[in-house]
């Protein structure tokens, strides 16, 4: 449906907006659908460059009168709802770059990315059809933002094993909290043994994975979402009125996606293979571990 506001706005074509790119080991990066090896110790540190034919958009409006308007550019979290404070700047004919600095901590699962023009003051004198509270959005666009991708989604830290009271030789391991209705974040960690090197380097490195570092991450994130999705059978029944981001959620969803009929295999008796065979080939169709194609 398009939107329609009570007040003059001005035409798409006032306005210049590049894509959103992303800093990525000191270089700027084009910003796609999704942040690869994205965790939630993660800083986003993103920018785009704005302009605008600020005269015409005067015209347009009906806001001859010279009251200020601005660039307005922030973030909110898909999951939770959370609202980062936007970075507001005077509109210009010049081309600016504005950057966006989104906390690990507060960036939930996704984010829609916003970019408007805003009147930035009340307007007490103003003419019917035209904007008059600070506020008031003249132009916008938004951005959505998946964090996720290759690498580990899940919060992870790489830890001496021995200190752990874990085994040694495993490489990783994902800590579950017992109960269901905890929040998602801060209540799961996977485990990353620090002797593995091959396997840290492999998770804590942000592009261009060799062929060997992509294989053991993948199949680290197939075992993960394996444990996740045996977490959540095992709970199953409690799962139907858990809080919305709760790591019962969580857990409830990614099984949903990865198994058609998640209530078929909550049976203890059910054939462990036949599980593990499923939840992979369900894991690799959502897009998690190795791909065949």
């Amino acid at each position: 449906m398009k939107d329609v506001r009570p007040f003059f706005v001005p035409r798409n074509d006032l306005v210049r907006v590049s894509t959103w790119s992303r800093l990525v080991e000191d270089d700027w990066e084009d910003l796609g659908a999704f942040v690869e090896n994205w965790d939630y110790r993660t800083r986003l540190h993103l920018r785009c460059h704005v302009a605008c034919d600020v005269a015409a958009i005067r015209t347009s409006a009906r806001l001859d009168d010279g009251s200020p308007i601005g660039w307005s550019l922030g973030w909110r979290a898909t999951d939770t709802g959370l609202l980062g404070d936007p970075v507001v700047v005077p509109v210009s004919d010049e081309p600016q770059t504005v950057v966006l600095d989104i906390p690990a901590d507060r960036a939930g699962a996704g984010l829609m990315l916003t970019r408007r023009i805003v009147l930035r003051r009340d307007r007490m004198s103003a003419t019917p059809g035209t904007a008059r509270w600070a506020g008031s959005i003249l132009w916008s666009d938004e951005t959505p933002l998946r964090l996720t991708g290759q690498g580990s989604a899940f919060p992870s830290e790489a830890v001496d094993f021995r200190a752990y009271g874990l085994d040694p030789a495993v490489s990783w391991y994902l800590e579950l909290p017992a109960t269901t209705d905890l929040p998602a974040m801060g209540s799961m960690l996977l485990l990353i043994n620090s002797a593995d090197a091959a396997l840290v380097a492999a998770v804590t490195r942000q592009r261009r994975h060799t062929e060997v570092q992509t294989a053991l991450v993948q199949a680290m994130e197939e075992g993960v979402v394996e444990q996740l999705v045996r977490w959540a059978l095992v709970r199953w029944d409690q799962l139907d009125d858990v809080e919305p981001d709760s790591i019962g959620a969580a857990a409830r969803t990614l099984a949903t996606r990865v198994l058609p009929d998640p209530d078929g295999w909550t049976d203890p008796h059910v054939d462990q293979m036949d599980l593990t065979a499923a939840i992979i080939a369900g894991a690799r169709r959502i897009g998690w571990g190795r791909s065949l194609a």
